[in-house]
């Protein structure tokens, strides 16, 4: 967007029924990012798809150890997030360990 900022906080949840989306989210509040643009994601409700959160049970934790045990292979891809991760992680926390995330590789 060709504004600096669009949103006056990371993010606002909508519970409207005239909103197609229940949250936007504009990154840049997290970051302390500077520039004349912005970029805000909107998160749409869907009973199909992905599940954007851990689904807790005995097989997708064995799932997850199979991936996990696969991505050893991989040292140039990292994996971060709820489901790279397989926890349920509040924003503040993604974005605080994606950040470390971000510093471990940056020096390396």
């Amino acid at each position: 967007m060709a504004e600096e900022f669009v949103q006056p906080v990371t993010q606002i949840n909508y519970c409207d029924e005239d909103v197609p989306y229940t949250r936007s989210c504009e990154w840049k509040h997290c970051t302390g990012q500077k520039h004349p643009r912005t970029c805000i994601t909107r998160e749409y409700p869907s009973a199909t798809g992905e599940p954007l959160y851990p689904v807790p049970s005995d097989e997708n934790h064995a799932r997850f150890e199979l991936y996990r045990k696969e991505s050893v292979a991989l040292p140039h891809v990292f994996f971060a997030g709820r489901l790279a991760e397989y926890r349920y992680y509040n924003m503040d926390q993604v974005v605080s360990r994606t950040l470390r995330l971000f510093e471990s590789i940056k020096n390396t």
